[in-house]
């Protein structure tokens, strides 16, 4: 398990006097499995990285909830800003179970790295690049197989790809991940799912 810090280092080279300053802002905060807070409360100012246990973004629009994205150990909880900006939904981190997370306050951090960034600006852009260029090729992988792969198909990529996601998450939560109903992911599970009947 790691410290967020750890990943900012993997970019840039920072200083001993940077680094100490960004780990004073950085706090550890333990949360209750089902405790839930607001992306739009928080996300504008904090980035929050999972370092033990499990989370989950999630929406409420028109009433029906739906699982956005799940983070895990050494993983930054990602979100949508679109979501955070619509005015017709309402978005929410759930922690899966307890969990350790390093709250990131990046407003803060942000005016400590003004004057190191001055002198080291190529280092600060490929550092914020490599966070876009995560991100994004986690939304486009989804993208794609929500376009192009059948059911079966994308739940056996949920599963290579978050092996103990059955253990964290509910039925109903992985289903509104991959867009099936629950029935169809049961059927899934016992090999019983037939797309043409």
């Amino acid at each position: 398990m790691s410290h967020p810090i750890d990943h900012i280092r993997a970019y840039i080279n920072l200083p001993s006097e940077l680094e100490q300053s960004m780990r004073q802002l950085i706090k550890k905060r333990s949360f209750r499995r089902g405790e839930t807070i607001s992306l739009l409360d928080n996300m504008r100012t904090n980035a929050f990285f999972i370092q033990k246990g499990s989370a989950r973004v999630y929406y409420i629009r028109k009433g029906r909830e739906y699982t956005f994205s799940f983070s895990f150990e050494d993983e930054f909880v990602t979100h949508s800003l679109f979501l955070l900006n619509r005015s017709d939904t309402f978005t929410s981190i759930e922690f899966l179970e307890p969990s350790q997370v390093y709250i990131i306050p990046h407003l803060d951090i942000s005016d400590s790295m003004e004057e190191y960034a001055r002198g080291n600006l190529s280092e600060i852009m490929a550092f914020v690049t490599s966070i876009l260029v995560e991100h994004t090729n986690r939304l486009e992988e989804r993208l794609l197989l929500l376009q192009t792969a059948s059911a079966t198909e994308r739940y056996r990529w949920l599963i290579t790809r978050y092996p103990k996601i059955l253990e964290r998450a509910t039925i109903t939560q992985i289903a509104s991940f991959l867009g099936v109903t629950k029935e169809t992911l049961y059927r899934i599970r016992n090999n019983k799912y037939n797309p043409n009947s």
